[in-house]
């Protein structure tokens, strides 16, 4: 009786704690399942995760550890490195990787292959802009 009261006790800690996060290793793992090739392969690989219990593991690790560094800290592990890229129909792309110090690196590319790159970083209430020397560019603040 005491061992069921203090596990429902720790789970509960454990619950709110860890509050809502962003579930990092969750959607990696399912975004990584969606760069495999066609969709018959990514429902295969799918079924195949949830069976073995790949996606169940990462959403535990999310739930209990990752989520819960991220409520207390302000940032996931994980967070760390995450990546955007997206092309218009013109050719122009723009690239953006999250820093480890969470500031954003953008590199913007024209169809004719020019290129520029901006880091922005954010403090309490201002937004810097900076150019790829570390110049500022611009700065926004942020009203309460």
């Amino acid at each position: 009786m005491k061992k069921g009261i203090a596990a429902l006790l720790c789970a509960s800690v454990i619950t709110l704690s860890g509050c809502y996060g962003s579930y990092a290793c969750f959607h990696k793992l399912h975004k990584w399942n969606g760069t495999l090739g066609n969709k018959w392969l990514n429902s295969i690989v799918h079924f195949g995760l949830n069976i073995i219990p790949v996606y169940g593991i990462a959403f535990f690790v999310d739930w209990l550890v990752l989520n819960t560094v991220e409520f207390w800290t302000g940032s996931n592990p994980l967070a760390a490195g995450d990546s955007y890229f997206e092309q218009d129909d013109q050719g122009n792309s723009v690239a953006a990787v999250k820093n480890a110090d969470g500031s954003l690196t953008m590199e913007l590319t024209t169809a004719a292959g020019e290129k520029a790159t901006m880091t922005l970083q954010r403090d309490e209430n201002v937004i810097r802009a900076l150019d790829a020397e570390g110049n500022l560019v611009s700065m926004y603040e942020i009203e309460k």
